[in-house]
């Protein structure tokens, strides 16, 4: 659900970049139902991602910080399977510090965080310290995709 959530939050951010901000009130929590509603909205948008980032494979986007403990923890895992995936994979790593807007974008509050994305658009999305296993999880999902 927590997937579902975040990529539904970026879809709807995807979709109204070009827009300037309006002022409103707050709205009212969703129901089962709006919720359900937005997350099948989502998969509409989500070819928007690679107007943001230029995908043009399987790519793995991690959003981290020099100071993040799991994100230096994270990094060599990540070396790793850019190793092993090499050719197949993209690997970027966005420094939330040095690219503030592109973060806030994509609506990152922790760190690390990674998507898994494919020219077609966001496929997954994982937040904090993962598994080599788990990361390979979603790399495999996603080229599944392809």
């Amino acid at each position: 659900m927590k997937r579902l959530t975040m990529m539904c939050l970026v879809a709807a951010l995807l979709c109204s970049c070009n827009e300037k901000p309006k002022k409103t009130a707050t709205p009212p929590p969703a129901t089962n139902e709006q919720a359900v509603a937005a997350d099948r909205a989502a998969e509409d948008y989500l070819p928007l991602a690679q107007d943001l980032i230029a995908v043009t494979g399987p790519t793995v986007v991690d959003f981290y910080a020099t100071w993040c403990g799991p994100c230096k923890e994270l990094a060599p895992t990540l070396e790793r399977l850019e190793k092993k995936y090499q050719g197949r994979v993209t690997f970027m790593r966005i420094d939330v510090d040095e690219q503030p807007e592109l973060a806030q974008a994509f609506q990152v509050e922790s760190i690390p965080t990674l998507f898994y994305i494919t020219p077609a658009g966001i496929v997954d999305a994982s937040i904090g310290l993962l598994s080599e296993h788990e990361l390979e999880s979603h790399i495999t999902s996603m080229l599944s995709l392809k």
